[in-house]
């Protein structure tokens, strides 16, 4: 089911509290993110394995993403957060 988003209702961020909007961008970030996971799964290919042949369907793909998203939620260490801390603080510092 292919879904379509209705840009005509949506509301206006004056009517809206600062914790609502981000939580908003929050979600469509990892929304985002996670369908990228998903495209890198089903265009990946090494010396071994060609996702062509593997001819993994999107439910596959997408559940393959989950148990990756899962994992590394699962072996989370101070270093992975000091390290991804300091790389998302720069990237925001370099928008602004």
């Amino acid at each position: 089911m292919k879904h379509t988003r209705n840009y005509s209702s949506a509301m206006p961020y004056s009517s809206m509290s600062l914790e609502e909007i981000q939580e908003g961008v929050s979600a469509e970030a990892v929304s985002y993110a996670a369908g990228l996971l998903v495209e890198a799964v089903r265009n990946y290919n090494s010396k071994k394995i060609n996702s062509q042949t593997l001819k993994l369907s999107l439910i596959e793909a997408q559940m393959i993403a989950a148990n990756l998203i899962a994992n590394a939620s699962a072996n989370l260490d101070d270093a992975t957060i000091t390290e991804q801390v300091a790389r998302v603080r720069k990237a925001i510092k370099e928008a602004k």
